[in-house]
């Protein structure tokens, strides 16, 4: 009997496709899961490092991205061994670590990710990315391995120059840069025109296509022109919008066009009062504003 797993973020990347991923650090309901694949995105990237959301609202995300098709990508909050081995457990099509400085930092993260032979992750059967089959342990480990990601992220200078080393490690299955920490760290924050930056980040996409392992890029969603940019040298995913910044971007636009409305229609309404009122005698019982408006949409 055959075993898979479904992860089709990381399937596309794999060949060189260009992928969108919704950022999650709000929204707890399983079905955001749907509306991102109704979107037409291919994975949730869901933010335990920016976030408040519990391992049990992770986990119930988690779940319904892999029941609807959509790759559950999550970073954890630290390196710690019991936030990656829990959210491979609930079921991630990949766990994405903050603030990797070392080369040995990273071998230790490879150890809690992987089962043996490439690591050291405790065996739990029944497992949901598998969808509860009962999968014998050393296909289901064999499996897991090639299929669920570990990608640490670069987010200092010091990691930009290690980016070669990082890839060389077996287990290591691509980067996640995050550009709001570099700029910050190269002492430009915000400033992604600045050659610093594109020049760190280039330097990471060039390694990737050497080790052959995708390279994503977070913080500039809103910077597409820079994000195309990146994928013609080669990277392939960035995370393309956050739940909070949509959901309010959203809002004020549909806020604005409310205010122009109100504006045209109050325009409106004044000029229909001036008409009515022009030329007539003040020592007349003068109507309202209002009666002379529903006067002139009545007739």
């Amino acid at each position: 009997m055959s075993f898979a797993v479904s992860n089709p973020w990381r399937d596309r990347i794999l060949r060189g496709e260009v992928c969108s991923v919704m950022s999650v650090k709000y929204a707890i309901g399983n079905e955001i899961a749907m509306m991102t694949k109704m979107a037409g995105m291919d994975g949730m990237f869901i933010d335990m490092e920016h976030s408040v959301l519990t391992i049990r609202e992770v986990s119930q995300l988690v779940t319904a991205c892999n029941y609807v098709g959509v790759s559950p990508i999550v970073r954890v909050p630290s390196k710690a061994h019991w936030h990656l081995s829990r959210i491979l457990d609930a079921g991630a099509a990949a766990v994405v670590i903050p603030h990797c400085e070392t080369v040995e930092q990273v071998q230790e993260i490879v150890k809690d990710a992987k089962y043996p032979p490439l690591g050291r992750r405790g065996c739990a059967g029944n497992q949901p990315i598998l969808n509860f089959q009962a999968v014998p342990t050393l296909v289901q480990n064999d499996l897991l391995n090639r299929e669920t990601m570990v990608i640490p992220m670069i987010e200092t200078p010091g990691a930009v120059e290690l980016a070669n080393e990082f890839l060389a490690i077996p287990g290591v299955d691509g980067i996640l840069v995050g550009s709001n920490d570099l700029c910050t760290d190269l002492e430009i924050p915000g400033q992604y025109d600045n050659a610093l930056y594109l020049d760190s980040v280039t330097k990471v996409i060039k390694a990737g296509v050497r080790a052959k392992k995708p390279i994503g890029i977070g913080g500039i969603g809103g910077r597409l022109d820079l994000l195309e940019k990146f994928f013609e040298l080669g990277a392939t995913w960035s995370l393309s919008g956050a739940d909070g910044a949509m959901l309010q971007a959203g809002m004020k636009a549909l806020g604005k066009t409310y205010g122009e409305i109100n504006n045209r229609v109050q325009q409106q309404r004044a000029a229909v009062v001036e008409s009515a009122t022009s030329g007539r005698d003040t020592k007349m019982p003068q109507a309202t504003a209002s009666e002379i408006v529903a006067t002139s949409i009545a007739a």
